[in-house]
């Protein structure tokens, strides 16, 4: 039976890995093809003579015939995907206000932030470009639109300012609403101030009477995908004070389990208080959070240019409203907002005032996250070096659980010597379940051998590898960021590419996942086996293939870390073996009599 049981295991497990590994290459083809129609459509954007990308709407909540905000059509040219230029806009013009790490760039229509220039982060691998936030939109990051209108219709203009670092817009709405726009940033570059835009918003009634604004809406900006994992971790995410809910670009989409799969939605609408508001993908955030809080947002799904088969990418973007007021004649209302765009680095995001670093979603162990990201930050301010650093935090943080790892190997260690008693007290007692644990318990006590001990390494880092899961999946340190043949700790360490192969089409050859895979086999196949089922302990030594398929497409920054930490645990079974502890198993004076006198089933059977 065990022989057979293990035969259909072995045959799922294959037929399982196939089917793991072939939707990880689709995942993985898929980013690789959307990299690089965003890499040509960004250069099709900046060779055209002007960037259009803002689709005028007088009503937020009024959209493409999809539902969908829109951006300008993709076209395929020779294969490739582009970027139709379609509606430029007459006399626009660009103010740039720029400090060392980032270039804010204004535009006079509307009087909003155009798009944001982020100076140290590349705009892929071996670039020399930078990263252009809000490049793709929907929108100016900032845009203003009201019942009276759409700002990023009209045109403002600039009001001659006293400072280098701030700029101001005036326009007017419709002839009865004067608006007024002040930006400021800093040339500090500490914390998140080298990319925070402090925001003044002034709104004037210019009719004679009573002016019923309602709500106004504020954009936050565009997040455009930049990879596979998007569907995940492009989010809109906010907090009432209390709580923080996140909407995924997944959510948009629809689909699922089957009997579970939701329908795609064209809009997301909600009243509740706004105390800051995100848009994110895996690597970039912004985050606009007013002095006042906001009364609701409106979040959407964007659709821009896809891959070369045509198949649209789907972003995020979204509004927060502002309550809505009345303005007697001439009267006037303030607002104040500060604008965070940058890299989703926890140090800088921290710094800000009303708890916006939870929208780093570390998720439920997000303080063990945080706390693994700061030593990591640490050493490698040290060390130099992203992929050395993982190593180091690795050596940590199995250092610091090695006094509860050697206890418990030690007891796996008793456990597995007391394996043949076991048997024998199961043979001797068949039918009673009771007097097999009474015994069991017994040969527990008088060997000091605590069952439960061998377990408690693996609950001790099931909260670190959820921390260190979501943690690595979107730090922005570990972009581009290279270690030995990895090219970038943040995606797989792909180092060739065979095309058609069978089940796989193009299948990606990812190292790294495979010496892990060496390495977490070695480990469980020395380690001893305290179990009596041969089945279960066989299951066991087949864990590492489980995984595998799974494994396959993470971020070869976490797969490292899983690594060194199989590397650490073989060299801790290494010292336990070679401890000089030696163990003679104590039996319960009930046992050692049967089995002196013999009185098994084995030897029953042999006598028969």
């Amino acid at each position: 039976m065990d022989k057979k049981n293990t035969i259909i295991g072995v045959a799922l497990l294959i037929v399982g890995t196939i089917l793991m590994f072939k939707n990880g290459q689709q995942a993985q083809q898929q980013r690789l093809l959307e990299e690089q129609a965003a890499r040509e459509a960004a250069e099709a954007a900046q060779n055209a003579p002007a960037i259009a990308s803002d689709v005028p709407s007088a009503d937020p909540t009024v959209s493409a015939p999809s539902g969908r905000a829109s951006t300008p059509p993709a076209v395929i040219a020779n294969g490739h995907a582009q970027i139709e230029i379609n509606d430029e806009k007459t006399g626009e013009e660009i103010v740039t206000l720029e400090n060392g790490l980032a270039e804010f760039r204004f535009t006079n229509y509307g009087g909003a932030l155009r798009e944001i220039v982020l100076k140290d982060q590349p705009k892929s691998l071996d670039s020399d470009e930078p990263y252009i936030m809000n490049h793709l939109r929907y929108a100016p990051a900032l845009n203003l639109t009201t019942y009276l209108g759409d700002a990023r219709n009209i045109a403002f203009e600039q009001v001659p300012s006293a400072s280098g670092d701030s700029v101001t817009y005036r326009g007017v709405l419709n002839e009865q609403l004067e608006v007024i726009r002040t930006y400021t940033i800093s040339q500090e570059l500490e914390g998140a101030a080298p990319y925070n835009v402090s925001h003044e918003l002034t709104v004037r009634n210019l009719t004679d009477g009573l002016l019923p604004l309602g709500e106004m809406l504020l954009n936050i900006g565009t997040a455009a995908p930049s990879g596979d994992q998007d569907r995940f971790l492009q989010t809109f995410g906010y907090s009432n004070g209390e709580d923080v809910e996140f909407t995924e670009q997944s959510d948009f989409m629809g689909g699922g389990i089957p009997f579970f799969k939701k329908d795609p939605k064209d809009m997301e609408q909600v009243s509740d208080t706004i105390e800051w508001a995100s848009i994110k993908n895996q690597f970039f955030i912004t985050l606009l959070t007013p002095n006042e809080p906001a009364a609701g947002y409106i979040a959407r799904p964007v659709d821009f240019p896809g891959d070369k088969d045509g198949e649209p990418k789907t972003g995020i973007t979204a509004d927060i409203k502002l309550e809505g007021i009345n303005l007697p004649a001439n009267a006037s209302v303030t607002k104040t907002f500060d604008f965070y765009a940058g890299p989703k680095e926890h140090g800088r995001i921290a710094k800000l005032s009303k708890g916006q670093e939870q929208a780093m979603q570390f998720g439920f162990f997000g303080f063990i996250s945080k706390l693994l990201l700061q030593i990591m930050n640490w050493v490698h301010g040290i060390v130099g070096n992203w992929g050395i650093a993982i190593i180091l935090l690795t050596i940590i943080v199995r250092g610091s659980l090695l006094p509860i790892t050697l206890m418990s190997m030690k007891s796996m260690k008793k456990m597995s010597k007391i394996s043949e008693p076991m048997k024998a007290l199961k043979e001797k007692f068949p039918d009673d379940t009771q007097k097999q644990q009474q015994m069991m318990m017994e040969l527990y006590k008088l060997n000091k051998i605590n069952p439960v001990a061998g377990c408690l390494p693996m609950l001790a880092q099931i909260p670190i590898f959820f921390a260190l899961f979501y943690m690595l999946r979107s730090a922005a340190e570990l972009r581009f960021a290279d270690f030995l043949w990895i090219a970038d700790l943040s995606k797989p360490d792909t180092v060739a590419t065979i095309p058609n192969m069978p089940f796989f089409g193009d299948f990606a050859v990812n190292l790294l996942p495979f010496v892990w895979l060496i390495s977490l086999a070695y480990q469980m196949w020395t380690m001893p086996t305290p179990s009596v089922d041969n089945a279960q302990a066989k299951m066991m030594k087949f864990m590492p293939f489980i995984f595998f398929p799974f494994t396959y497409t993470f971020s070869s920054g976490l797969v490292l870390y899983w690594t060194v930490s199989n590397v650490f645990t073989i060299g801790q079974q290494w010292l336990v073996k070679r401890g000089g502890d030696e163990f003679e198993v104590v039996l319960p004076p009930a046992l050692k009599k049967a089995l002196e006198g013999g009185d098994t089933k084995k030897k029953r059977r042999k006598n028969k």
